[in-house]
């Protein structure tokens, strides 16, 4: 027997590790399907993102300025399927949710762990605060570790040599299909081959199958590229604009890490630090030392880039089922991952869930979080009375009513030419998702794919919208009317606006369109 083939560990049943897989899966759909409910039950809508999404998923492309199209198609797909409701339209995320938790443990089967390895590691990556908080809703992020995890499954089992030629068509099906859901795969793609580069497994790109695999990547990814190139890179300029912005908070190396640590949940920090450890240094993981050596270029890429926090979140199921696998190994028990199993349960119970799940009413949110000192860091400069990803999801009905209020009080040949006009894709998405029942028209805007989508006919002659102060539009029109003051309990703080009227704009939006792009 060769050394490659002596470093194979002797596995559990498969069957054994799809029904906890399975299970596992299960339990974390249940879970964030029951708290979108109860969520709904407390006043918690649809969060600002979700309301875009619905609107692109009604222009389906093969891209728009800031996301690939799977996002657009998944919404689209779930409106069609389960109807028009916050919990509706997350249900393929739930979905997602739990197949990241069952990859994890058929990644700690891979890696040769026992059964309380595989347990250990899908309670881990189920209590992270990280991936309760990407998968509550509808995004891009939800299915972004469920490709690149099920690519990497793919690329282990090529690399001890285990799987077939038509394992390479797998990884490229998922690697392109993860490029199209959000291009950031690009990054752990470079990663990826940059870590087989520096290790023995680069022999396999030598390969006709590898050749087959990366040719149905590229192919996947050819329509989104064609789309980018055609319309001159809009997500390039949207990403430079951001990157010479102070939007995003840029954090130096250490706090970067940290911030990794709190995303993951402290107590799981061992796992995935022992995991990137075992995965380099262990003599029984070397088959898959090119694991350690994509995650350590991948963070480096991040960091280098000021990249958010969780923009490095997908690739960490790996590394916690290693750590699994790890102290399987390190103690020879069964004990040690059953204990570790439940302290994480407990956690994931009585902090992770309150904290990130929509299950507590504001106030009690506020309190509950309070004896916890969570951290004030953000990703973004914006501020909120709660997390952002909570606060983000109020707010919406009382804004569309507000302007259903003042657009049906104008008279009725006036109203015909009037425009709602809002500055981000979060109000004109609510406007265009919840307005039709207060029979308002459809709203323009110039934020990121709204630009492209036009002014609709309006001329500027009569417009809604919200903004800040009565000074920043009389330049541009003959009338300014302030028509009082948007707020309601528990939003973002940027958006305490005043809803104004303007009448005749002094340049056409056709001859003035241009200027309206806002991709930020």
């Amino acid at each position: 027997m060769s050394d490659a083939n002596s470093l194979i560990p002797v596995r559990t049943p498969l069957r054994t590790a799809l029904l906890l897989a399975a299970l596992f899966a299960s339990i974390t759909f249940l879970i964030h399907f029951v708290s979108s409910l109860w969520g709904s039950h407390l006043g918690y809508g649809y969060f600002r993102d979700e309301l875009y999404f619905l609107v692109c998923g009604h222009h389906l492309a093969w891209g728009y300025v800031d996301q690939p199209p799977l996002a657009a198609l998944q919404t689209r797909l779930a409106e069609m399927l389960f109807g028009l409701s916050p919990t509706g339209i997350r249900i393929l995320s739930f979905f997602a949710a739990g197949v990241t938790v069952g990859l994890t443990g058929l990644l700690a089967w891979q890696l040769g762990g026992r059964r309380t390895a595989q347990v250990l590691a899908m309670t881990a990556v189920l209590a992270a605060p990280v991936f309760l908080g990407t998968s509550n809703y509808l995004s891009m992020n939800s299915f972004e570790p469920c490709f690149w995890m099920g690519a990497l499954l793919a690329f282990l089992r090529l690399a001890e040599g285990t799987a077939g030629p038509r394992a390479w068509l797998v990884f490229g099906l998922l690697a392109g299909l993860g490029i199209e859901n959000k291009h950031s795969t690009v990054f752990f793609l470079a990663a990826l081959l940059m870590g087989l580069l520096l290790s023995p497994q680069r022999r396999i790109l030598w390969t006709k199958g590898c050749a087959a695999g990366v040719a149905l990547l590229l192919l996947l990814a050819l329509p989104n590229f064609l789309w980018q190139w055609v319309h001159h890179f809009p997500t390039y300029e949207l990403l430079s604009n951001v990157a010479h912005s102070d939007k995003n908070i840029k954090l130096p190396p250490i706090a970067f890490l940290i911030e990794q640590a709190k995303i993951l949940l402290i107590f799981a920090a061992p796992l995935w630090i022992g995991g990137l450890a075992w995965l380099a240094f262990a003599r029984k993981a070397r088959p898959w030392r090119f694991v350690a050596f994509t995650y350590l270029v991948f963070l480096a890429m991040m960091m280098a880039l000021h990249a958010k926090d969780y923009y490095l979140a997908p690739i960490y199921p790996v590394l916690i089922a290693a750590g699994a696998v790890a102290l399987g190994e390190l103690t020879r028990r069964s004990w040690p991952p059953i204990v570790y199993t439940a302290i994480l349960g407990c956690l994931l119970c009585f902090v992770s869930a309150p904290l990130i799940l929509t299950i507590l009413p504001p106030d009690k949110y506020i309190a509950f979080a309070a004896h916890f000192g969570t951290s004030k860091m953000k990703s973004e400069k914006y501020t909120s009375p709660l997390p952002q990803i909570l606060s983000d999801r109020f707010g919406w009905p009382e804004m569309v009513e507000g302007f259903a209020e003042r657009y049906n009080a104008l008279p009725p040949d006036v109203r015909a030419q009037t425009a709602i006009f809002c500055n981000n894709y979060g109000e004109a998405g609510a406007v265009n998702i919840l307005g039709p029942e207060y029979g308002l028209p459809t709203a323009i805007s110039g934020h990121q794919n709204y630009f492209y989508w036009g002014w609709n006919g309006y001329t500027g002659e009569s417009v809604l919208t919200l903004g800040e102060k009565r000074e920043d539009y009389t330049s541009s029109y003959a009338e300014v009317i302030d028509l009082g003051p948007f707020d309601a309990p528990w939003i973002m703080d940027f958006e305490h606006r005043h809803y104004f009227w303007l009448r005749h704009r002094k340049l056409s939006y056709a001859a003035d369109w241009q200027n309206f792009k806002h991709w930020y």
